[in-house]
């Protein structure tokens, strides 16, 4: 009976300091709705928890009790408990934690280039102290993404298309091939000079790369599919370890959030960090991102390895973004995330954020891209495994818009996607901690880059064959100015390789379980589609001189199969090279080009259809004599 009584006494010990921890310890956590709920219902467990207690008193004890009055006033304060937290007194406490932790400078952000070219984008701003209130309650839907902001976002007629490059190859690449199909994605979007266009030398530069359950999946493949190859993190941080240097101000970071909150990014002893992301392969051959567990990323970059959420409050800065569905929204981010102008001297600043983001299902997004990696920035362990409430709101649907306001704070300056495989299943193996499962993935063999986030999630949309519309996070990012996801604004280079990319990938992948191509439908409500046809009846003549300088080209273009998704954009290429782009009457028309600068030389001519896929087809090339 003594051993019982001990018993009750530590579960009754174990279960207030449980209910303390989850609560007590950190009233930020109540302004949460659902930690409200549980708050209050746990609250009045409390009471039950006392009962152990009582159980190890001498049943005489018990005769000396002639009343109730002891189980009514217990009673009765769990009561009180309940009320407080429900009615949110507690939370008092929590705002002047947020409040008296900040002590930044305010300043106004610069808008991103594709934000300042789309109509209503709204200000950012970097505070001091500043605790935005949220007051709304709408939840964001591919069909009221608007819902409080009935104007509609626009695209200017003159706004440059967003230019994403794809570098793919049939079967799966060597190393060597990897890093070609690495160079070939980023001479695409930034030219032959490649990083060098966008970062010099001395500069900060941070990699956020994807880490999440490096463990997961098969013995000898734990990772793949998962987490970004380490080999394609390497080798770009080499690359831009020889432009920065290693003297004065240059310095480089490779960055995600572990799941714990010690400072060493690489414990042995916890599966989430970085010691345990690897690509395996047999014998010796597996390549690591910190094999020796030292902090620094494998190879030749020198990187420091950082986990995000070992990064407390008094290491972060708020932005407040005035975001359209949530209103006025806090993100507090790293400082060493902030711009050189934020920074005011200080000397914790990136000069240039690339993200490696890898393709892959989500069950909440639908897909985890460019968008979505910002999410590991996210301040405390407990909130972003729990999607912070969904982003402090108790609402699902908000937690997309919570990602935009993330984005807007500091937005990527390139993104370079792992493609190699693709998750249909992600973005893990669906199985949390069991690290042993299979994960369902299948070899994609391409490299994705972009200077537009939501560009190039677009594609990574398509890529997995689902449509755009059941992605409610890309239109709410594009109405928030992050960036461009109609198909017909966004430059996908090589023409039709991603089309018979993909083409391939549903011949080789058949059937509709794992292992298959399309993604898995229905995965995060992500739809998929069946229109892997190109464009039909495509055609281009030259119907002769108009002008000095203008000759009359009539062109022709179909997408009406059942499947089909409809035509997007045609354009006109001369000598390989786009010369005009037509979004109107793509079913075809005729119009005048100015050929002024191919006088007196024979040019190649055809048209590249494009359909709503970003499926790609050219038409038969002709030729013709500019006098």
């Amino acid at each position: 009976m003594h051993r019982v009584r001990h018993s009750f006494f530590l579960f009754g010990l174990l279960s207030i300091m449980w209910f303390i921890f989850r609560t007590g310890t950190k009233p930020t956590r109540i302004c949460y709705p659902c930690q409200q709920a549980s708050a209050s219902s746990g609250s009045l467990w409390l009471m039950s928890y006392v009962l152990p207690f009582l159980l190890i008193k001498h049943p005489l004890s018990f005769e000396r009790l002639k009343s109730k009055n002891m189980i009514l006033a217990g009673l009765l304060i769990a009561l009180i408990s309940s009320l407080l937290i429900l009615t949110n007194v507690y939370n008092m406490v929590g705002n002047y934690q947020v409040v008296s932790a900040a002590q930044e400078t305010a300043v106004k952000l610069f808008n991103f280039d594709k934000q300042a070219q789309i109509s209503g984008a709204s200000d950012i701003i970097v505070v001091n102290g500043t605790n935005a209130k949220n007051n709304s309650t709408e939840g964001t839907n591919i069909s009221a993404v608007y819902a409080r902001n009935a104007i509609m976002r626009s695209i200017q007629p003159d706004t440059p298309l967003s230019v994403v490059g794809l570098s793919c190859m049939e079967k799966a690449p060597s190393d060597e091939e990897v890093y070609k199909l690495v160079d070939n994605a980023i001479t695409q979007v930034l030219g032959t000079r490649g990083l060098s266009e966008i970062i010099k030398r001395g500069d900060r530069v941070v990699i956020n790369v994807n880490l999440v359950q490096p463990s997961c999946g098969q013995p000898g493949e734990q990772g793949r599919g998962i987490i970004t190859d380490p080999r394609i993190v390497r080798y770009v941080s080499e690359k831009v370890r020889k432009i920065i240097g290693t003297e004065g101000t240059a310095d480089l970071k490779v960055v995600d959030a572990t799941f714990y909150t010690d400072k060493n990014p690489s414990l042995k002893n916890n599966t989430h960090s970085f010691y345990y992301g690897r690509l395996e392969r047999k014998g010796n051959d597996s390549v690591y991102y910190d094999h020796d567990a030292d902090g620094i990323l494998d190879g030749g970059s020198g990187a420091q390895l950082v986990n995000l959420d070992s990064v407390g409050m008094s290491e972060r800065f708020c932005t407040v973004v005035d975001e359209p569905i949530r209103g006025k929204t806090e993100v507090w981010l790293p400082k060493f995330l902030r711009t050189k102008e934020q920074a005011n001297g200080d000397g914790e600043y990136c000069d240039v954020y690339i993200g490696m983001p890898i393709l892959k299902s989500h069950e909440i997004c639908g897909v985890t891209g460019a968008l979505k990696l910002h999410y590991g920035s996210v301040l405390g362990v407990p909130e972003r495994a729990e999607h912070a409430g969904y982003a402090k709101t108790g609402d699902l649907n908000l937690f997309l818009d919570y990602l935009c306001a993330m984005n807007r704070a500091r937005g990527f300056d390139l993104v370079i996607m792992d493609a190699l495989t693709g998750n249909r299943k992600g973005p893990d193996n669906r199985t949390g901690n069991i690290g042993d499962m299979s994960t369902d993935y299948i070899l994609a063999n391409a490299v994705l880059c972009s200077k537009d986030s939501v560009a190039i999630d677009t594609v990574e949309t398509l890529f997995a064959g689902y449509r755009l519309e059941s992605i409610p996070l890309l239109e709410s990012a594009f109405r928030d100015g992050i960036g461009i996801n109609k198909p017909e604004y966004i430059d996908l280079k090589g023409f039709d390789a991603f089309y018979e990319h993909k083409r391939w990938l549903h011949e080789d992948n058949p059937g509709s379980g794992a292992g298959s191509y399309p993604f898995e439908d229905g995965r995060g409500n992500a739809k998929t589609h069946n229109d892997f046809r190109s464009p039909s009846n495509v055609s281009v003549t030259c119907l002769g001189k108009k002008s000095d300088s203008d000759y009359v080209f009539k062109y022709t273009a179909s997408d009406s199969s059942p499947n089909d998704l409809g035509l997007a954009r045609i354009d006109l290429l001369v000598n390989g090279e786009v010369k005009k782009r037509f979004f109107d009457n793509l079913s075809g028309d005729s119009a005048p080009v100015n050929l002024k600068n191919y006088t007196h030389q024979k040019v190649r001519y055809r048209i590249a259809a494009w359909d709503q896929a970003l499926n790609c087809a050219l038409s038969e090339e002709r030729e013709i004599e500019i006098r």
